[in-house]
């Protein structure tokens, strides 16, 4: 009978390292497909949700991608040059943002043309066209403000824990701009 008894726990030990085995593959191969995915929705386009606040200042709400510290080279294909040139190591990177912003509008001059100068000022952009020489001169200022934030998992009265996520939210101070792209990775450390 004891003989029996050192058999079975044998064979029960056999078959629970066989699962441990399988199970650690398996996870190890699903850590691996979400890395993997990770690095495709940062290389992604990921779409911008715009608000309004103050009633004319855009607020652009998206997304932070957090991809693990092995992925990082990956997700930051396109971006090599520029982190060559800051003379940066991908390691060294918690975060890197890189955002388009474009700017369009309609302006009549301010003052009857004197000497075929034609002008137009304001606190976003300034703007002067000489038809003598054929001069043009333009100077346009911008003001964003990005803030990166976490979203919690769980929520209980006046408690938050967990994180579920990260989310970011850029502000666009001048009424004459637009953001048109914006992407932010972070490595998941």
């Amino acid at each position: 009978m004891k003989k029996e008894n050192i058999i079975l726990v044998i064979l029960l030990a056999v078959l629970g390292a066989a699962a441990a085995l399988k199970y650690g593959t398996e996870a190890r191969r699903l850590k691996g497909e979400v890395n993997r995915l990770s690095v495709e929705l940062a290389q992604a386009q990921i779409p911008l949700q715009r608000d309004t606040i103050r009633d004319s200042i855009e607020v652009v709400t998206q997304t932070v991608v957090e991809v693990a510290p092995k992925s990082l080279t990956d997700a930051l294909a396109a971006d090599q040059q520029l982190i060559k040139d800051l003379q940066l190591k991908v390691k060294q990177l918690e975060s890197l943002q890189t955002t388009v912003i474009e700017t369009g509008d309609t302006v009549a001059a301010q003052h009857e043309p004197q000497d075929s100068l034609f002008y137009y000022s304001d606190q976003w952009a300034d703007l002067k066209l000489s038809l003598k020489d054929t001069t043009f001169y333009y100077n346009i200022r911008d003001s964003l403000s990005t803030a990166v934030y976490r979203e919690y998992r769980h929520r209980f009265l006046w408690w938050r824990w967990g994180t579920k996520g990260y989310r970011l939210k850029i502000v666009n101070f001048n009424p004459h701009s637009r953001v048109t792209y914006n992407k932010y990775i972070k490595s998941g450390k």
